[in-house]
């Protein structure tokens, strides 16, 4: 149901605008994010022989539900990040060391720091380059780069506070959903809301000059009067709706001057009654003019979203070939196991979609979408339903436990919504997909994503929304067996590869063990993982985002692993690599913070956040 789609009338290739150099300057090292590197020190044939190179340690708390999602930028040697504990941190690159520190206890009481970390961002010629913060109370400041001293000659001597035209009529916070995006002199920043009750602060991006400290645009994610998309809503539906936000970073098309914001889901989550019709642009991929905001179009991955299906992961620029001809795309995988690959100046899908009937809701006054789109291809990245005979057979006890939870619940296929009744939604919605997204090597033209095959008992139970209307909320009941481990079969985490020339998937394994397990002659299972891969023109793939706290290398042609080291907590981020240091030697870093709470882990860790980072020897 893809209402408005305007023509781009832009260049039409796609400059593969990686890194050249040994930095890594943005979460996803370019500023379209493809996770990769064209360093090639380390390859298949000496990853076995990388060592711990330096340990940094924060000295504060890790572990938690999702632990720490943030990821390190590292430029010119200098390694920049912001600590749970509201610590802004330079450090040397090459040894750990650190270079400066700022406490944004400064500029704020809570001293709340940027939980998705920093962007940096390299001047004009004029102003030097700055480190760029969101704090996770709507405070932007910007840092000396090189001095880690507040420029306090923007905002209000050096603060922009982001809750003025936000929250002045719900009051509460504001919350960065990630870290800026930065385009040209403008910094890009999208909230995230929560996704319970009706009413609240916007979800709406807004762009900011970081030479002025000035607003300069902002999209309406829930349309407005007279505004492309405003009937999706019902006839009130729009009025002060909280959300949707972007709780994972945005992608920026610095070629084409596009920004793509990846869009959680509408409040309330799992009931739509006050919200009849698809809801523009909750659970969408929304593709901006970087300079204006003027949305260019629109790809809504769920229709009237009740599932908690939000897009939970960063688009991946990518370069398509099909019948000859190259194509600028955009990978985006989502909670419900898909990966769509779109094109980058339309939306549309390159290898085709179409609209399947999926099962009604019971719950009073509400309706789900009648369709939801499917992709022709690639296939599911992750099981995206089960029958009885796809539960876990580890142990005769698991099975029967497993099945006889199966009896109990209503099982309806893809698209199974949230009932009155207990029903097994698959996956679960901690995914299918990775939070982290996709990486792509432009050499292969592989598209690289690990997911989760994981389902959840779930039911409705009757609360209200925001105190004012009835409304229901979901339940979420584990589906695992007695020792804690999932309910459906095997492989429970997968790390695969996607032709970008084909649409079909190369390879894919298992990614993760229980050792336990593994032990008593149960073939490798893959656990639930967050966090996501890079690759190196070396012909290595780096991963960590596994509940048994590994650190691990793989072949990005076959999949064979090549390498891996336990890390004290696991990593539910993305890794990186640069080279630093006189000798430009190439190192790879990881954060090890913990996460996964929700899980089983099958090894213990420090709770602790640290920055672990390896090299040749």
């Amino acid at each position: 149901m893809k209402i408005l789609r305007v023509p781009v009338l832009i260049a039409s290739a796609l400059p593969l605008l990686f890194a050249q150099s040994g930095d890594w300057p943005n979460i996803g090292n370019d500023p379209g994010g493809m996770r990769y590197s064209t360093l090639k020190q380390i390859t298949p044939a000496n990853v076995s022989k990388l060592v711990r190179a330096w340990t940094y340690d924060m000295g504060e708390p890790g572990g938690g539900f999702r632990g720490t999602e943030a990821t390190p930028i590292v430029v010119g040697g200098i390694m920049y990040f912001s600590t749970p504990g509201g610590k802004e941190v330079a450090l040397d690159a090459a040894t750990g060391k650190e270079v400066w520190k700022y406490d944004l206890k400064e500029v704020t009481a809570t001293g709340r720091g940027a939980k998705y970390g920093v962007s940096y961002w390299p001047g004009d010629g004029k102003m030097a380059p700055r480190v760029v913060v969101a704090t996770t109370d709507g405070l932007l400041i910007q840092l000396d780069a090189k001095t880690g001293k507040l420029y306090k000659e923007v905002g209000d001597n050096g603060i922009v506070d982001l809750k003025v035209g936000m929250v002045e009529k719900y009051g509460g916070g504001y919350t960065p959903g990630s870290t800026p995006a930065i385009y040209k002199n403008l910094a890009i920043i999208s909230p995230t809301t929560g996704e319970q009750g009706r009413y609240g602060i916007a979800g709406d991006p807004r762009a900011f000059d970081l030479q002025t400290g000035k607003e300069v645009w902002r999209f309406h994610t829930v349309p407005q009067p007279g505004e492309p998309g405003f009937p999706s809503w019902g006839v009130d539906g729009w009025q002060d709706r909280r959300g949707p936000g972007a709780w994972v970073p945005m992608t920026v098309d610095t070629a084409n001057g596009l920004i793509f914001v990846p869009l959680g889901n509408a409040t309330d989550q799992n009931y739509g009654g006050s919200r009849p019709g698809p809801n523009l642009y909750a659970t969408s991929l929304v593709a901006l003019d970087a300079n204006t905001g003027k949305m260019k179009w629109y790809y809504q991955t769920t229709h009237h979203d009740i599932y908690d299906w939000d897009v939970n992961a960063p688009p991946t620029l990518i370069e398509v070939t099909k019948d000859g001809k190259k194509i600028p795309a955009v990978a985006q995988s989502t909670k419900l196991g898909f990966l769509f690959i779109l094109d980058l100046l339309t939306g549309k899908a390159v290898w085709g979609d179409e609209e399947r009937p999926v099962p009604d809701t019971d719950a009073p006054g509400d309706h789900a979408s009648p369709t939801q789109p499917f992709p022709l291809k690639p296939e599911p990245i992750s099981r995206i339903s089960m029958t009885r005979e796809e539960v876990s057979k580890i142990s005769p006890e698991t099975e029967k436990t497993c099945k006889a939870q199966y009896d109990k619940a209503v099982q309806m296929g893809p698209y199974t919504p949230y009932g009155m009744m207990p029903s097994l939604v698959f996956p679960s919605s901690e995914g299918g997909g990775s939070w982290s997204g996709a990486s792509f090597d432009p050499g292969l033209g592989y598209v690289f994503v690990n997911t989760r095959s994981l389902g959840t008992m779930a039911k409705l139970n009757p609360t209200t929304s925001s105190g004012l209307l009835p409304s229901y909320a979901k339940q979420k009941i584990p589906f695992e067996d007695a020792a804690g481990y999932p309910c459906s079969a095997p492989p429970w985490g997968e790390l695969m590869a996607v032709s970008a020339t084909t649409g079909d998937i190369v390879w894919r394994v298992p990614l993760g063990e229980y050792k336990e397990l593994t032990a008593k002659g149960v073939p490798k299972t893959g656990t639930p993982n967050a966090g996501g891969p890079i690759i190196t023109a070396g012909g290595v793939l780096f991963i960590g985002a596994t509940a048994d706290l590994m650190f691990r290398a793989f072949d990005p042609k076959t999949g064979k692993e090549l390498w891996s080291t336990q890390l004290e907590n696991s990593a539910v981020n993305t890794p990186i690599t640069y080279s630093a240091g006189t000798a430009s030697k190439q190192y790879v870093a990881v954060w090890a913070g913990g996460g996964l709470g929700d899980f089983k882990t099958s090894a213990p860790g420090q709770k602790t956040n640290l920055i672990v980072a390896y090299s040749l020897p």
